[in-house]
């Protein structure tokens, strides 16, 4: 079990980008519950949280977009990461703290509670159905009527 219990993820699109798809991603977990964001555009930290708690479970950094989280223990930093990845096919890249790459598009919600010990809850099965969900298209709106 040696470099498995704690999952490592790299991105592979700009920071602004990054924070738009998981903003998306927690757009659709606050129609279960409530998470908070928080985007330091100055300093180019965003953070999440539970609207239940102060620590936030998952920050993006501009200056160091890779970071790790621990299969054991709170299993939201994990979902969002997935979520991500599958709202956006590349847009980080995730794997064991040994190497072995995890494919989110073989990810199954059955084996949920196999991957992340700790998802126990109804909350979480849902969090990970949501986070499943592709994004919606962007939505085109119509240039303005001319004036005439």
């Amino acid at each position: 079990m040696s470099g498995l219990q704690q999952f490592m993820w790299r991105g592979n699109i700009k920071w602004t980008e990054l924070v738009t798809v998981a903003e998306g991603v927690v757009a659709r977990w606050n129609t279960v519950t409530n998470f908070v964001t928080q985007n330091d555009a100055r300093e180019h930290i965003w953070t999440v949280r539970h609207a239940s708690v102060a620590m936030p479970f998952l920050v993006f950094n501009e200056d160091s977009l890779r970071g790790s989280a621990p299969r054991v223990g709170n299993p939201l930093p994990f979902l969002l990461l997935l979520g991500i990845c599958v709202s956006r096919p590349g847009a980080l890249e995730l794997s064991f703290a040994n190497g072995q790459k995890i494919d989110p598009a073989k990810f199954d919600l059955a084996d949920l509670t196999n991957l992340l010990p700790d998802a126990t809850h109804a909350a979480h099965r849902k969090l990970a159905a949501l986070a499943m969900q592709p994004s919606p298209p962007p939505r085109l709106v119509p240039p303005p009527a001319a004036k005439g």
